[in-house]
């Protein structure tokens, strides 16, 4: 059983020598880390909400279908009638979208300005800007959507309706899209010539 650890510990300190390399070991880096540690507690939180649904008996399914708005012929609207489940869940492809972004972010960010601390350096920082600050409030907006998720978990068993939840999860991953959007935009101008 030890030499099965080891293994793995081995595994894990190469692809660290790689982040390493690509990422940096100081602020860059833990912008990085933080984001991507948000979107694993999203992923499995949605996960778990997925699988409380199923075997539930799809009540979250049937307070979609009871909140379903109708047009005047008759006609559901399919965005209302979209089961709220299923909006968390599609969150996660969204969030993963975001988490090359973040990537190619911290990369460019750790090649153009190293940092090995969390403080980036008065010129550095000139260029830079907002970029840390923008990099930092789009993780939290990503625990945000965690929170929004994990409320709606606690309410399935409940019966309750967790359409505002699944408002929310959407809302705090668009936050986060605008902010890395606005972080992208920083880092363009600094590598204009």
């Amino acid at each position: 059983m030890k030499r099965f650890f080891s293994g793995l510990r081995k595994k894990a300190t190469k692809t660290a020598g790689k982040d390493d390399d690509r990422f940096g070991t100081g602020l860059w880096r833990h912008n990085r880390d933080r984001f991507i540690r948000a979107v694993d507690r999203y992923y499995t939180t949605a996960v778990a909400l997925h699988e409380a649904r199923d075997s539930d008996g799809s009540a979250t399914s049937r307070a979609a279908s009871a909140n379903a708005d109708e047009t005047s012929d008759g006609e559901v609207t399919a965005a209302s009638a979209k089961d709220p489940v299923d909006v968390i869940v599609d969150g996660t492809h969204r969030l993963n979208a975001l988490v090359e972004v973040v990537d190619d972010l911290t990369a460019t960010l750790h090649t153009r300005f190293p940092v090995t601390g969390q403080v980036v350096p008065g010129p550095a920082r000139q260029a830079v800007g907002d970029a840390p600050e923008l990099l930092t409030k789009a993780s939290s907006k990503v625990g945000e959507a965690v929170l929004a998720a994990s409320m709606a978990r606690s309410e399935v068993p409940t019966g309750r309706s967790i359409d505002s939840s699944a408002e929310a999860t959407v809302r705090f991953i668009t936050d986060a899209e605008e902010l890395l959007g606005r972080a992208r935009e920083i880092l363009a101008r600094v590598e204009e010539p």
